[in-house]
């Protein structure tokens, strides 16, 4: 069953996801990552050992509000894979309704710049292995397509997918006021931006049910809009979590044969006081320096995905 839930002390439309058939605590999402404070940012890196963010914002977006700054300083990973290109004329009315909603999803997946998945997948089979953030400005839509397939990839039940797209409203909307400038800018009212930040569990069900139509499921979906098999099937490995039985069978190692109840960066069997990722205790100092690899090798290094596959 889901477990994640926004986490009203990191960012804005935090979370850590806990899911059925999911690996626990490798996957992460938000809205706008400039919006980690060094403080949430050192949490992230100490007490989830988080290593890489993909940037799903545009070019337009990054210049406007800036790359996330704590986080690299802290060491973690930035890797850009923009989705851009579709079109928003669904969502032109002030408040779209669900199939309004459910058509503008429809377009993340299809219209995006052609290499965009490709390269996205490309980056997320080399960043899977270890805890990882996806986010783009409200963290719920293009976010929320991407959260969606890899959920769909790791088998997670499309109810429990459709409410984790649905646990960030209550975050957003108590924060709408740090996107007031978007709202202005487009000539809405506070309201009408309160209505969009209201995500849904029937937009996600739906387009959900007609993705299942259109293509059978998530891996041919994403095959349709370019991402290579190859990593879609490296990418559903390293999410997928192992059977209780089968991490029974290995002998205490790395964190890719932890159960679904043990945390990540540790060992099979390992302790929940123990270190994480390498990056100190749980529940370290915060005014203690960030080590292991999450502060050393990965070094704050900025990864650009080109569309086509470049990286």
């Amino acid at each position: 069953m889901t477990g994640s839930a926004p986490d009203p002390a990191l960012g804005v439309n935090h979370r850590v996801l806990r899911a059925t058939g999911l690996r626990a605590g490798i996957v992460h999402r938000s809205a706008d990552v400039t919006a980690f404070t060094a403080g949430e940012a050192r949490v992230l890196v100490e007490r989830h050992a988080l290593a890489t963010v993909l940037d799903l914002r545009s070019e337009q977006e990054v210049e406007r509000y800036g790359p996330p700054h704590a986080l690299l300083a802290h060491g973690v990973r930035l890797q850009r894979t923009p989705l851009t290109g579709y079109s928003r004329d669904a969502i032109a009315a002030r408040r779209p309704d669900v199939a309004a909603r459910t058509h503008y999803l429809h377009g993340i997946l299809t219209d995006s710049v052609p290499g965009s998945w490709h390269s996205l997948f490309q980056a997320l089979a080399g960043a899977a292995d270890r805890p990882f953030l996806v986010a783009c400005h409200f963290g719920k839509d293009r976010t929320g397509v991407v959260v969606a397939m890899l959920l769909a990839l790791a088998g997670v039940p499309a109810g429990e997918i459709a409410a984790d797209y649905a646990a960030g409203a209550a975050d957003l909307v108590a924060k709408a006021d740090h996107f007031r400038d978007k709202w202005l800018r487009r000539g809405h009212t506070r309201e009408d931006y309160l209505s969009r930040l209201r995500t849904s569990p029937a937009t996600m069900e739906r387009w959900l049910a007609e993705v299942a139509d259109r293509y059978g499921g998530a891996e041919a979906a994403l095959a349709g809009a370019g991402a290579a098999p190859s990593d879609v099937a490296r990418v559903r490995g390293l999410l997928s979590a192992p059977s209780r039985a089968a991490v029974q069978a290995v002998p205490a190692g790395p964190v890719d044969g932890a159960a679904d109840d043990e945390p990540v960066g540790g060992t099979v069997g390992g302790q929940l006081d123990g270190p994480v990722g390498g990056a100190g205790p749980v529940g370290s100092r915060l005014d203690e320096p960030v080590g292991g690899a999450v502060g050393g090798a990965v070094g704050g290094a900025v990864d650009g995905a080109a569309p086509g596959g470049a990286r």
